[in-house]
């Protein structure tokens, strides 16, 4: 093996040790972790969610996800985010939406799906015109088209 070949591979492992390292080493943390909002922090951001703020909403969203069992909490703030014409809510309800009346087996309940679907998706685009939306749009009224 050459010389540079055996520097490399050192720099490469160099920090590879398995070893926990920093001021919470001894705790196992999940990638989720991250999002999670700290209890006194949380009622602030939940004030400022409640007052129009769609970045405390998101926050809320992202906390709320990374908790098992917190699903419920979670939708709560996804609505709050699409009432206040978030795109990306929308645009994530509209798919979502229009997936599971792809599945639903009643005519008139994959009706109504779809015309939920295609009111999110023209929100989202009237809000802030976006590819996405308008394939969700384009895909709705093909649905609609395709019950008739």
């Amino acid at each position: 093996m050459s010389v540079v070949t055996v520097v490399v591979v050192a720099i490469a492992t160099a920090g590879c040790s398995g070893e926990p390292r920093g001021p919470h080493a001894s705790e196992q943390r999940s990638p989720s972790d991250a999002f999670v909002i700290p209890d006194k922090e949380r009622a602030t951001v939940e004030v400022a969610a409640n007052n129009g703020d769609v970045a405390a909403v998101k926050r809320l969203i992202d906390h709320y996800e990374a908790l098992s069992g917190s699903d419920e909490d979670a939708a709560k703030w996804k609505a709050v985010a699409r009432e206040r014409g978030d795109s990306q809510q929308l645009n994530y309800y509209a798919a979502s939406t229009l997936t599971a009346a792809r599945r639903e087996n009643d005519p008139a309940k994959r009706r109504a799906m779809v015309l939920d679907a295609l009111a999110a998706a023209r929100r989202s685009n009237a809000g802030n015109a976006n590819p996405s939306a308008q394939k969700l749009i384009l895909e709705g009224t093909r649905a609609m088209e395709a019950e008739q």
